[in-house]
């Protein structure tokens, strides 16, 4: 395989994966009892009121999942003219969430959570990919 029929793909590739880990991490916020919060990231999220608070949280939180990896997956399917501006809203959000997690709202543990700080330089680097491939095609 040529390097620039790996340039061409990794954007389509990147968006993809992303779009079954937006599913994957969702459906475990949605679906499980405690939103993954205690199974998953170990948190000790206290009980009564406090506890269903968080765990309402953690299932608003995989609901907008779901709905994003559905979206990424519309794109990859219906309109890959949208890859480029899809990645790029997905860098901006996976950033945020390094963010909060690093610098604005550090949590006292480390989470699984905290491995998106490898997955949002991927995405900047497929987001640029992605934008270069775009310009490319106006030129023969």
């Amino acid at each position: 395989m040529r390097f620039n029929n790996i340039l061409k793909n990794f954007p389509i590739i990147v968006l993809s994966l992303h779009a079954i880990l937006n599913l994957f991490r969702g459906s475990a916020h949605f679906f499980l009892p405690d939103g993954g919060s205690i199974l998953i990231a170990g948190l000790d999220i206290g009980n009564g009121d406090q506890k269903q608070i968080i765990i309402t949280i953690f299932a608003s939180l995989g609901a907008s999942q779901i709905i994003w990896g559905a979206l990424q997956f519309y794109v990859l399917f219906y309109a890959k003219k949208m890859i480029a501006i899809i990645l790029t809203f997905t860098t901006i959000l996976v950033g945020m969430g390094v963010s909060i997690l690093y610098i604005f709202k550090p949590l006292p543990i480390i989470v699984p959570g905290h491995n998106n700080i490898y997955i949002l330089v991927v995405l900047i680097i497929a987001s640029i990919i992605a934008y270069r491939n775009q310009s490319m095609r106006d030129y023969p």
